[in-house]
């Protein structure tokens, strides 16, 4: 894997020490978004390369690094992190650390971003891994909210309707919102579908208040026509 998107991603994900002198980073550097593209596109080639189920195998393993160490040792993520520590002090930890425990291509996307400075888009980078196998099997991530646990025949049903109106297969993940009263909220990316209890409630509000200031407004009209 390499900051370039254009360069090839097999050398790099089989062998961390292919950037051995990385350039210095400048103000002419790629915007982050266009790094953690051109990074997860790199992890997306080089895992698939081990299979169809190897993408997902590896995602669940940086998944967990993410989860289980960076965000709850904040010590350990602040040395990765820190200018002070050589990279390869930074090399020598994560291997210490991970070697025997992921597989090649989970330590060496680590090992990568390390050399390259990119460790603090690690979240990000596998994240956009992630979407990217989404999109390449036509699955969607839907968050759906309800007021109490969404389960059983309830659940397939909503996950049935989501297949139909995604014309994809429905990733969900459901959370539980108990001010939502009733009814359920979906969020698919950027797109919210607000059918609560709490919504409907509120958007009744609204409509009584724009009704009272349009009554308001006519009798003011009124009075003023009349004078």
């Amino acid at each position: 894997m390499s900051d370039s998107p254009s360069k090839s991603t097999s050398g790099t994900a089989n062998d961390p020490n292919a950037a051995a002198h990385p350039r210095a980073a400048t103000i002419f550097d790629e915007s982050n978004t266009e790094v953690v593209a051109a990074y997860s596109q790199a992890l997306a080639a080089a895992a698939e390369a081990g299979g169809p189920a190897a993408l997902d195998d590896v995602l669940d393993e940086l998944a967990a690094v993410q989860a289980e160490v960076f965000e709850k040792s904040p010590s350990f993520t602040a040395l990765l992190n820190s200018p002070l520590v050589q990279p390869s002090e930074k090399d020598d930890l994560l291997r210490r650390a991970f070697e025997g425990k992921l597989s090649v291509v989970a330590l060496n996307t680590l090992r990568v971003m390390n050399r390259h400075g990119r460790i603090g888009l690690f979240a990000a980078v596998v994240a956009e891994a992630a979407s990217i196998r989404d999109r390449r099997r036509n699955r969607r991530a839907v968050v759906v909210r309800t007021a109490v646990p969404l389960e059983g025949p309830l659940l397939d049903a909503v996950r049935a309707r989501l297949a139909v109106l995604l014309q994809a297969d429905p990733i969900v993940r459901c959370e539980v919102d108990a001010s939502l009263l009733g009814g359920l909220v979906v969020q698919v990316g950027d797109l919210v579908y607000d059918a609560s209890l709490r919504g409907r409630l509120e958007q009744l509000r609204h409509r009584l208040i724009e009704g009272k200031t349009h009554e308001i407004q006519s009798r003011r009209d009124h009075f003023s026509h009349s004078a």
